[in-house]
């Protein structure tokens, strides 16, 4: 409760606007999982409709924390894996951290927190840019790159003490086009597939108190 009055509160006065990242283009495309870590089927695509935002709305010519949400879906049909990247730093410290990035090709993304793998093998998932995208945060510039190319990242795992380690990739084809307050939302604490947890479980509880309230705030159901 404590934690999801502020949300509540806060999308409620911003008119039902998302409290972080209201503003986001919307693309589909597919995502491969290449590692025995995930707990989803690997080497197959499976279809993925991506949101990619900037966390404040920043001039284009101004760095942002950069969002790359994922909805992908499970089986049964009507279940739904939500995996939500951040732009953040690169070191075992800044990964757990929403930094600014100058644009979409520099940010490296991070789930920020870590998942648990059947219960034991922890990872962070980390998403890198491959190919062209725009030097600046402008939403536009990201339609229009992706009109003339897919936007391609690849996916990385890595334990507190690893090195980075590639387990996929993520290719965007196509946009499509809906307002902001028609665009999917995501809740990664309550929408994970088997076998995948974040971690600590206290904070993921926080997450989701912080989620429930935002959507409150935007007067949408708690699923």
């Amino acid at each position: 409760m404590f934690v999801r009055a502020p949300f509540q509160a806060a999308a409620a006065l911003r008119g039902g606007a998302r409290v972080f990242h209201p503003r986001g283009l919307v693309a589909t495309g597919h995502i491969e999982l290449g590692s025995p870590w995930w707990t989803l089927t690997t080497g197959t695509p499976i279809d993925v409709v991506a949101r990619l935002s900037g966390g404040v709305g920043t001039p284009s010519g101004v760095p942002d924390v950069l969002g790359l949400a994922l909805k992908i879906p499970l089986d049964p049909p009507d279940a739904e894996w939500d995996l939500l990247l951040a732009s953040s730093g690169t070191s075992a410290v800044t990964r757990i951290l929403p930094l600014p990035a100058r644009g979409w090709s520099s940010a490296r993304y991070s789930s920020l927190m870590p998942y648990s793998s059947n219960r034991t093998d922890t990872r962070w998932v980390l998403a890198v840019p491959v190919g062209p995208h725009p030097a600046t945060t402008s939403l536009d510039a990201l339609r229009q790159s992706l009109a003339d190319s897919p936007l391609r990242f690849r996916l990385d795992l890595v334990s507190a003490t690893g090195s980075p380690v590639p387990a996929g990739q993520v290719t965007l084809t196509r946009v499509q086009d809906l307002p902001n307050d028609e665009q999917p939302t995501f809740d990664p604490v309550l929408h994970c597939p088997p076998g995948l947890a974040l971690r600590p479980a206290w904070l993921a509880g926080v997450r989701v108190g912080a989620y429930r309230g935002s959507r409150h705030g935007r007067g949408e159901p708690s699923p």
